[in-house]
């Protein structure tokens, strides 16, 4: 069988070496599942078209047994992107996601760009058999109920966790067991 490629899509102000995306990457290391962080251009200022241009750069090996992470802004890209490339995938983990509308504090014109056309939902759902959301019902950053609208229009199954913010390290978001789960359910290890 072919080994599974995983890709994940940081989100703004981060980087390949925050969050967990290191201990998620330390977790596949000795088999055959590549895990990949591209960083993404700017993030302290981001834009979409070169969010999406990186992209097309970065994920060299993408199939039916491809998995992509998107981690809050990372969503809303990695769906962007998944439509343009016009590939079928094995699944996609969306973590403190949101679409049509930014619903953080932070509102910048390149911020804007990400959700200002809609997205092909049912492109994206035939594009991506398997969806899943995860929020945080304390997430400060982007509200819950911003990922469980993402979820309901996706009609991805959602995951509510009880804490765990926006997921990042500054809230001790170091390691993500829960998204380490779904991915063997997904894989089926």
């Amino acid at each position: 069988m072919k080994s599974t490629n995983i890709y994940v899509v940081h989100g703004y102000t981060s980087s390949s070496k925050s969050e967990w995306f290191p201990w998620l990457k330390e977790q596949f290391k000795d088999s055959s599942i590549k895990v990949s962080v591209p960083d993404m251009p700017d993030s302290g200022d981001p834009h979409l078209e070169p969010w999406i241009n990186h992209l097309h750069k970065c994920i060299m090996d993408i199939d039916e047994n491809t998995i992509l992470i998107g981690h809050s802004l990372g969503c809303i890209t990695a769906l962007r992107y998944i439509l343009e490339k016009n590939i079928k995938i094995k699944g996609a983990i969306l973590i403190s996601g949101f679409m049509n509308k930014n619903p953080m504090d932070e509102q910048t014109e390149g911020l804007q760009e990400f959700v200002d056309s809609p997205l092909d939902v049912a492109r994206i759902r035939s594009l991506i058999p398997k969806r899943i959301a995860i929020t945080a019902i304390d997430d400060d950053i982007v509200p819950t109920e911003a990922t469980q609208k993402l979820a309901e229009e996706l009609d991805a199954n959602l995951i509510i966790l009880e804490s765990g913010k926006h997921f990042i390290a500054r809230d001790g978001y170091t390691k993500f067991p829960v998204l380490l789960s779904e991915i063997k359910k997904l894989i089926g290890t």
